[in-house]
């Protein structure tokens, strides 16, 4: 049997911890189904056993603590607010890095990539966390590779995922390993989940919630470009709308978002395909006419590289 370790704490995301729960419960449920002994035993590890509150309120106790715990095959770590508080916590990282090295799997998911980031366990490897965080991370731990995009990602014994359901896209490839596709694939249907969803995190983040400027030039320029995505804008056009040469426009558009004109341009478009996607009446050739691009198979190509997934894919898992 493989013993897994789930850590709570303070502010914990309550949906990182009930997700993992019930992803390999629900596997053992599905193995006496058929006539197996189930395979997973899931135990909770807190710094002491005393009542926490999740983020939601949800008031949670752990059944061990850091230096009761036994043997732990696989160790999971949810997200939460508090991952960055307990990242500061010497006994804990240390308590986590000794682990690490016995056991089998390491399970991050959403923003319990800080405190795998912090362990220094990470650096040089890959690691994800929600995109909303994948900056701030990459900034504090910038020795790890930070992911935004990916639904999860494999380094070795340490696995991590994105965003919250994508915790659960992680546990579902953990359990397809451990017992097979068929396992996997009952616990998906179970939960009503895709055993593996298409695309990346990306598709999932906000429309139009694209890096912005403080200075009043450059959101003019961005409500301007709103309103003209389906004229045949230039470099050149943008660089007039602020008043600096083109070549000083690229220049200082560059520092000021990280980024070519073209590709937030480019980002710009496909953000509004995407909400445009939602709405009824929008054929792919309307859409195509109202951010500007030239016809449905180069929507259809810059879609699928941009987000991982065809508009008629986003359009039925969004729908």
């Amino acid at each position: 049997m493989v013993t897994i370790g789930i850590v709570i704490y303070p502010d914990i995301q309550a949906l990182d911890l009930a997700g993992a729960l019930d992803c390999f419960g629900q596997a053992n449920q599905e193995l006496i189904t058929v006539g197996r002994v189930p395979y997973y035993q899931l135990l909770t590890v807190g710094l002491s056993r005393d009542s926490i509150s999740a983020e939601n309120g949800l008031q949670l106790s752990a059944g061990y603590t850091l230096d009761n715990c036994p043997t732990l095959d696989y160790l999971v770590i949810p997200g939460g607010a508090g991952a960055r508080v307990l990242s500061s916590n010497p006994q804990f990282i240390r308590w986590l890095q000794q682990r690490a090295s016995t056991a089998d799997k390491i399970l991050s998911i959403c923003t319990g990539a800080y405190l795998l980031a912090h362990s220094g366990l990470l650096d040089g490897l890959p690691l994800a966390t929600h995109w909303r965080f994948a900056a701030d991370l990459q900034a504090k731990y910038p020795k790890v590779q930070v992911s935004a995009a990916a639904l999860y990602v494999n380094a070795g014994k340490f696995y991590s995922s994105g965003g919250m359901t994508a915790g659960i896209d992680l546990c579902l490839a953990v359990i397809e390993q451990d017992l097979g596709v068929a396992i996997a694939q009952a616990v998906a249907q179970e939960l009503v989940m895709y055993l593996r969803r298409s695309g990346d995190q990306s598709q999932y983040a906000s429309p139009l919630k694209i890096q912005h400027s403080a200075e009043q030039r450059f959101i003019q320029l961005q409500h301007w470009l709103l309103e003209n995505l389906a004229q045949p804008l230039t470099v050149a056009d943008m660089a007039v709308q602020v008043a600096l040469s083109e070549r000083q426009f690229r220049r200082v558009f560059r520092a000021r978002f990280a980024m070519a004109p073209v590709q937030y341009l480019q980002q710009l478009r496909l953000d509004k395909a995407r909400s445009l996607l939602l709405c009824d009446g929008y054929s792919l050739q309307r859409i195509c006419n109202a951010v500007g691009i030239n016809e449905p198979r180069s929507l259809i190509r810059l879609f699928n590289s941009a987000f991982g997934c065809t508009p008629g894919q986003y359009k039925r898992h969004f729908s």
